[in-house]
C-alpha cells in the first residue's frame, strides 16, 4: 500500500512580511519575518519544499516517482502557502500558460486566495482594471490616475477570491493571515508598486501590457458554505482542469475523504492525524494518486490543494 509522506514547508522572508505566521505555527527560524510560508511549492533552485522521508526536493521527488502522482504535467503542477502582508504588496498579473511558455519557457500561473478567519470583516481590494481599450489602459497608467484604472471587489473573511491570468491584484497590508493557492508556474509581471522604486523591484510594462485582460473579465469574491459530512465540515473553494483544486476540512472528530487524484494537506489549527499519521499546525502531509480513503481524525483545520485531471 502507498504511505503518507511528510512535506517540509519553505519559509520566505519578504518586504512586506512580519512574525504572524512565525507565531502561528510555532516557527524557529533566523528570518526576521516570513510573509510566505509555501506549504507546497517545487520550482528548482529556488523554493523547492522537501520530503523529508526521502531528504528530496519535492521537484525531484515528482520526477522520480510519477506513479505517486499519476500526473500528466511535466513539471510540478501547484503550489499553497500561507501568507500574512502588514504592508503593501506591489499589484502585479500573471500570464497565461501560452504567453508565459513562448517568452519564460515555463507555465503561467491561476491563483486564489482565502483568510483562515471567516469574520464579518468586509475588505475593499483593487483587483482588476476598468478600460474599454488598451490605448485608454496606457493613457490612464501614464498619467498616473490609479484612481480611474483600478477595478475593486469587496470580499468578506473567509470568502474565496479567484485569480484568473491577466488580472492586476495585490493585497492591503492589512495584517490578516490567508491560504493561497495556484498553479506551478512563477511568472508575475509587476505593475505598481507604491512609489517604492525598489531596483530589486523592477515593473515590467511592456508584459503587463501584452498580458492584461481588456476589457476585464468577470470577477467577485465566491462564498463557499461548508457541508457536513461524517463530523466534519468540507469547504469546495475551486476546482478546474489542468489548474487545481482547494478544500479546507474543519475536523470535530472524525471523518473520511477520498480523491482519485494525489493530495496535499496543510494543518492550520488543532492537532490531529490522517490515516494515524500525526499532523499538527504548520506540517504538511502528501497522500499519493489512488490512494484511498483517508480518515481525518482529531481537531483540526486543513486546507487541501490537488491537480485534477
Amino acid at each position: 500500500m502507498k504511505k503518507i509522506y511528510h512535506i517540509r514547508p519553505v519559509e520566505q522572508q519578504t518586504l512586506w512580511g512580519s512574525d504572524k505566521i512565525i507565531k502561528l505555527y510555532g516557527i524557529k527560524t533566523a528570518l526576521a519575518n516570513i510573509g510566505q510560508l509555501y506549504h507546497v511549492i517545487a520550482l528548482p533552485g529556488h523554493l523547492d519544499c522537501v520530503v523529508e522521508e526521502t531528504e528530496e526536493p519535492l521537484s525531484t521527488f515528482y520526477e522520480k516517482n510519477p506513479d505517486l502522482f499519476d500526473c500528466p504535467h511535466k513539471e510540478f503542477p501547484i503550489r499553497m502557502a500561507t501568507v500574512c502582508s502588514v504592508d503593501n504588496m506591489s499589484y502585479q498579473l500573471h500570464p497565461n500558460d501560452e504567453y508565459a511558455l513562448e517568452h519564460e519557457g515555463c507555465r503561467g500561473k491561476v491563483a486564489g486566495l482565502v483568510t483562515i478567519e471567516e469574520t464579518d470583516d468586509v475588505s475593499d481590494t483593487i483587483f482588476g482594471n476598468t478600460a474599454k481599450s488598451l490605448d485608454e489602459f496606457k493613457a490612464l497608467v501614464e498619467a498616473k490616475d490609479w484612481e480611474h484604472l483600478f477595478g475593486h471587489v469587496q470580499w468578506k473573511d473567509g470568502d474565496f477570491l479567484n485569480t484568473p491570468t491577466g488580472v492586476i491584484h495585490g493585497v492591503k497590508g492589512d495584517g490578516k493571515i490567508k491560504i493561497s493557492f495556484g498553479t506551478g508556474g512563477d511568472v508575475t509581471y509587476r505593475f505598481y508598486d507604491f512609489e517604492r522604486n525598489d531596483p530589486k523591484r523592477p515593473l515590467q510594462l511592456e508584459q503587463v501590457y501584452d498580458c492584461v485582460n481588456i476589457p476585464e473579465v468577470p470577477l467577485g469574491a465566491i462564498h463557499v458554505e461548508p457541508v457536513q459530512k461524517g463530523g466534519m465540515f468540507q469547504y469546495d473553494y475551486y476546482s478546474a482542469p489542468n489548474e487545481y483544486t482547494a478544500k479546507r476540512f474543519r475536523v470535530e472528530t472524525s471523518g473520511v475523504f477520498e480523491m482519485d487524484e494525489f493530495m496535499f494537506f496543510a494543518c492550520t489549527k488543532g492537532n490531529g492525524a490522517i490515516n494515524n499519521v500525526e499532523i499538527v499546525p504548520g506540517q504538511t502531509l502528501f497522500v499519493p494518486a489512488h490512494y484511498g480513503p483517508v480518515t481525518l481524525s482529531g481537531k483540526m483545520e486543513l486546507f487541501m490543494i490537488s491537480c485534477p485531471d
